[in-house]
C-alpha cells in the first residue's frame, strides 16, 4: 500500500508516549458535512436515536435560535430546526455560543452517537466543563484551546482527531445502552479503535462555533496490518497514565491489549 492510499488514521499512533494532543490542522467544513456512501445507514441510526430518546440526543436552547437558523441556511435547509439538521447531516454537531466571560457554551446540537458520555448532562456548560472528567486534558490543553477558539475566524475550518477503545463497533454508545465492556478475554477482531474526526468553524453572522464529530471504527485486527500504527498504539497504551486508562476503560484490559498488539 502506497502512502497516497494509506488510511488517514495512521497518524494518530506515532512512536511516542501517550499524551493528549490538540493537533488541529486546516480543514474543509463543507466536505466534512457532505454526504458519504454510508448516508442511508447513518441516517437510520440517527433517526432511531432521536425517536427512541430525543431528550438524550437533541438540544436547542432559545438563545441559539439565530445560530441554528444560520446553520440551517448554510446546510441548504429552509428554516430548519436542530432535529432537521440532525436528519440532514451525517456527523453529530454542537453549536457553541460565548457567555459573558467569553467562554464557549454548548447551547444546541444533536449528538446521536456519543462515545460513552451523556450529552444531556452537558447542555448549557462551557467547553471546560464538558471536558472536566477527562484526566490531564484541561491541565495540558485548556489554555491553548481557549486561545484557539477565541481567535477562530469565519471562512476557515480546523480539523483534529482523537481515539478511544471499545468492545463494540456500534455508533451509539450512550451509557444507557447495552455496550459490552472491554474486559478480557477478547480477540483482536472484537476490540475497536473508536476514532472521532472533528471539525470547528465559526459562523460569519452569529459568530457562533459549529463543532462537528464523525466516527470511524477500526478493529484491532485491521490496525495490526500497519506495523508502525501497531507499535504506536502499543506504546500509547503501555504509557497511558492510570487515571486516563481508568477514564478510557482500558485498565482491566491493558495487559491483554498489549499482548494482542505483540
Amino acid at each position: 500500500m502506497t502512502p497516497d492510499n494509506q488510511p488517514a488514521w495512521l497518524g494518530l499512533f506515532p512512536d511516542q508516549d501517550f499524551e493528549f494532543r490538540f493537533g488541529a490542522r486546516p480543514g474543509d467544513a463543507a466536505a466534512f458535512f457532505a454526504d458519504t456512501s454510508e448516508h442511508n445507514t447513518l441516517m437510520a441510526g440517527r433517526r432511531a436515536a432521536l425517536d427512541e430518546a430525543p431528550a438524550q440526543y437533541l438540544f436547542e436552547e432559545s438563545s441559539a435560535a439565530k445560530a441554528v437558523a444560520e446553520c440551517s441556511e448554510w446546510a441548504g435547509l429552509d428554516g430548519g430546526t436542530c432535529r432537521e439538521l440532525a436528519l440532514h447531516w451525517e456527523p453529530d454537531f454542537l453549536i457553541l455560543l460565548p457567555d459573558e466571560n467569553e467562554r464557549f457554551v454548548f447551547r444546541a446540537g444533536a449528538v446521536c452517537f456519543p462515545s460513552s458520555w451523556r450529552p444531556e448532562e452537558k447542555i448549557g456548560l462551557p467547553v471546560h466543563a464538558i471536558h472536566s472528567p477527562v484526566p490531564t486534558l484541561n491541565e495540558n490543553l485548556g489554555a491553548r484551546i481557549d486561545k484557539f477558539l477565541a481567535n477562530l475566524e469565519p471562512g476557515r475550518a480546523w480539523e483534529r482527531s482523537n481515539w478511544g477503545l471499545s468492545r463494540s463497533s456500534k455508533l451509539n454508545q450512550h451509557p444507557t445502552r447495552d455496550i459490552p465492556h472491554l474486559t478480557p478475554p477478547f480477540a483482536d477482531t472484537e476490540a475497536w479503535i473508536r476514532i472521532e474526526d472533528q471539525v470547528l468553524c465559526r459562523l460569519p453572522q452569529t459568530r457562533a462555533l459549529l463543532f462537528g464529530i464523525r466516527l470511524v471504527n477500526v478493529s484491532l485486527a485491521e490496525l495490526k496490518k500497519f506495523p508502525e500504527a501497531q507499535a504506536g498504539l502499543h506504546r500509547a497504551i503501555a504509557t497511558m497514565p492510570e487515571e486516563v486508562a481508568d477514564y478510557k476503560n482500558v485498565t482491566a484490559a491493558r495487559g491483554h491489549l498489549l499482548e494482542l498488539l505483540g
